[in-house]
């Protein structure tokens, strides 16, 4: 019997703390009014008020080339050539690869299972259910030693993937070092930037941006290149170092958001040139600087309009490129899932339920029906979405679903996917033919 989530949230809030978190912020507050029509409950959240930043930012980005929408599909309008695929990416340099439209799910790699050099070659089985096993593990000088195993705390721990100039490109490690690797075919990955450690990884704009208080950009997934530092700290002049969720919003000639948090201070930055520099917003409603994006929720555009969304429920809402913020609540459960952008909505997932939104202001509750909880999703410009049901479950609890509405989910019945390493992204994209999938 599968483990519902709602066992393992209390157990996650420290796992996802990073390394300079004990605890997560208190959770933010606001105020709803509900009303009922059929099976779905709207609420329209109202907008938080007080500003917690004013510093100005530059909010006259130039284009910087064509972009991937939230949804998968590109905006420079063009049919993309090759394979249709999703792939999966999850702990201890997991991934594993669909190109039948999310119905199975094969090519499962992972670093414990390869000997990788972030492990010091071992092949010792890695188990991130916390049962206190022990991992070998590379630091950044070079040596190697034998820790107890934390899977959110290792080279291996997963932190985004997302597909663009014709390839796949992933990013693994916190407070460890780990590596990006690209994959043109998303099976056989090549490490691109080794050493090093990123809080989340977007493209838009024609090009790959990791984020953290050194990020890097490249064009290709290839060739990287340092840029300003972000400088993310509290009011109090606090350093913070990690970056909790990155999002990429096809606004206003493009802006990387970054979303960081420490001990009792949060922080979010913006770039407006791809990735170069980083400005603040002008205003930030008090209640957007409480649990934030990270492990659940995500930060996703469409229609001009960026939203923030954290695992309490709470949505902030930025119509003009990330200068200012509004809050807006969404439910008064938990958010479990990542978001997508439909082409007319918002939609994100809670414990039975699917919650949309056409302008991040408005949302609407439906029930779904569903064996399990929704996690990381991606969707196909088909309509075709994906899951897996938590992000800290793994092996013999973990479940693939799938649905073309986002309402009705399908959970795929054993022997069509092989259980494994907790998975906390899925992208979308299409890839160069290969044996196991060639394509038609």
């Amino acid at each position: 019997m599968r483990r519902s989530s709602s066992f393992v949230l209390g157990a996650v809030a420290l796992a996802c703390a990073g390394p300079d978190r004990d605890a997560a912020p208190a959770s933010p507050t606001s105020s709803d009014a509900t009303g009922t029509s059929g099976g779905s409950t709207t609420v329209s959240g109202s907008a938080g008020t007080g500003s917690a930043t004013t510093e100005a930012g530059d909010t006259n980005g130039a284009t910087i080339g064509d972009t991937t929408g939230d949804d998968g599909a590109s905006s420079s309008g063009g049919a993309e050539l090759g394979v249709p695929m999703f792939v999966a990416q999850g702990m201890v340099g997991r991934t594993t690869v669909s190109c039948d439209d999310g119905l199975t799910w094969i090519g499962e790699r992972s670093w414990d299972v390869e000997g990788d050099a972030h492990l010091c070659g071992s092949t010792t089985p890695v188990d991130c259910s916390g049962s206190g096993s022990t991992c070998t593990q590379r630091w950044f000088d070079g040596s190697c030693s034998e820790e107890a195993c934390d899977c959110g705390h290792s080279p291996g721990f997963s932190k985004g993937v997302e597909h663009g100039a014709g390839r796949f490109v992933a990013t693994w490690g916190w407070g460890w070092p780990g590596a990006v690797a690209t994959s043109t075919n998303g099976f056989d990955w090549q490490t691109t930037l080794d050493g090093d450690t990123f809080g989340g990884l977007r493209y838009g704009g024609g090009r790959f941006v990791v984020a953290s208080r050194t990020p890097q950009t490249s064009l290709d997934g290839i060739t990287w290149t340092a840029s300003q530092e972000a400088d993310f700290h509290g009011d109090d002049g606090v350093t913070i170092w990690s970056v909790r969720r990155f999002g990429f919003a096809d606004v206003d000639g493009g802006r990387f958001v970054a979303y960081a948090s420490g001990d009792t201070s949060v922080d979010t930055l913006i770039s407006s040139d791809g990735g170069g520099s980083w400005w603040r917003p002008r205003s930030m409603p008090s209640d957007c600087l409480g649990e934030g994006p990270g492990a659940y929720g995500d930060i996703i555009a469409g229609n001009g309009v960026i939203v923030m969304v954290d695992g309490d429920g709470h949505a902030c809402r930025s119509d003009d490129g990330g200068s200012s913020w509004t809050a807006h609540t969404i439910t008064d459960s938990r958010i479990a899932s990542s978001g997508v952008w439909t082409g007319d909505e918002f939609w994100f997932w809670g414990f039975g339920s699917r919650y949309s939104s056409a302008d991040g202001i408005t949302w609407t509750t439906t029930p779904i029906d569903a064996p399990d909880d929704i996690g990381p999703v991606a969707r196909s410009p088909e309509g075709t979405l994906v899951a897996v049901n938590n992000v800290w479950l793994g092996y013999e609890q973990q479940a693939f679903l799938r649905s073309t509405d986002g309402v009705t989910w399908a959970s795929l019945p054993d022997g069509d996917f092989t259980p494994g390493h907790p998975i906390f992204f899925i992208a979308f994209g299409h890839a160069e033919p290969s044996a196991m999938c060639p394509g038609t």
